[in-house]
């Protein structure tokens, strides 16, 4: 298949994870549009939420993609920490028309640095890694529509690119992207343990990981993934690169936790369930942390740590 037909098959598997949102995705979606007003250009709905159905239960998770960071917060601190750092996270509670109560927390970023870090134009892993999972786009602009489908495609590609080295010989089809993702997790302050957190992401949707697997992957007469050796130096500067990715995590993480603290509405409460629910690890926040998040938040980072919520 030449690469214009690459493209446009990866576009159809991006196109085959649209669909209606659920009836508390589609209700938060709403409340996020209300509370932010045509800043909104997109919303792209994406998670645990969507991966495992239609649960009240469960936080809804968003990228709100805005038009420009001023356009949300002015010229102030909050527009130049999401241009410098992005995403601004945010957190929303409501209830919906069911008297069902929806929490969500949703990240900020303009649509050039979606557009751009999504697509494979950043070191950091976190965005393009989390958009080779199921995503769905949520914009009555068919144009950027479009511009967000085929930024979803790259992000496929290039997570491919920088995952393939650290693989040889027959694979499973699901293999290569549970290495993608657990190696991204690891660049990341998550408390979960990142590889089998990966293969069950994965493995929710063995078909659709098949089908970018045939598309992007060299395959054996058996019809599975047969990866070429890429020989010691490509394999060696792929690695060298996932570890610079994890060294630059650590700090990238604590700073824009650090940033979350001025946006992340009652956040500091919901990270500590958040971390526990993960870990088993829990502490106990005082009220002067929740009245100052940031001037307490390496502290509270530090008694995480030391417990063993951080993997």
């Amino acid at each position: 298949m030449s690469g214009a037909g690459v493209t446009e098959a990866l576009r159809t598997v991006i196109e085959a994870d649209q669909g209606p949102l659920s009836p508390p995705a589609e209700a938060m979606a709403r409340a996020i549009r209300a509370r932010h007003g045509a800043a909104v250009r997109a919303l792209v709905f994406y998670g645990s939420a969507l991966r495992e159905g239609d649960d009240a239960g469960k936080m809804l998770d968003f990228y709100v993609i805005v038009s420009h960071y001023r356009a949300v917060y002015g010229a102030g601190a909050k527009s130049l920490g999401a241009w410098l750092l992005p995403p601004n996270v945010h957190f929303l509670a409501i209830t919906d028309a069911a008297g069902r109560p929806l929490r969500s927390k949703y990240a900020i970023i303009s649509e050039a640095a979606f557009i751009r870090r999504a697509g494979g134009g950043t070191l950091e892993s976190m965005f393009w890694a989390r958009f080779t999972q199921p995503a769905r786009i949520v914009t009555d602009d068919a144009a950027l529509r479009a511009r967000l489908i085929d930024t979803l495609a790259r992000a496929c590609r290039h997570f491919v690119t920088q995952t393939q080295p650290l693989l040889h010989g027959p694979q499973p089809p699901g293999a290569l992207w549970a290495r993608g993702l657990a190696e991204s997790y690891r660049t990341e302050l998550r408390p979960e343990n990142p590889g089998p957190r990966a293969v069950q992401i994965v493995a929710r949707f063995p078909e659709r990981y098949a089908r970018l697997s045939a598309l992007l992957l060299p395959q054996g007469p058996d019809g599975r993934p047969d990866l070429p050796d890429a020989g010691p130096m490509h394999r060696g500067l792929c690695r060298a690169k996932w570890a610079l990715r994890r060294i630059i995590g650590t700090p990238l993480g604590a700073l824009r936790v650090l940033k979350a603290a001025t946006t992340f509405d009652a956040g500091l409460d919901y990270i500590i369930e958040k971390v526990q629910g993960h870990s088993g690890v829990s502490v106990t926040v005082s009220e002067a942390e929740r009245r100052h998040p940031i001037l307490y938040a390496p502290r509270i980072a530090l008694r995480l740590y030391r417990a063993g919520a951080f993997r």
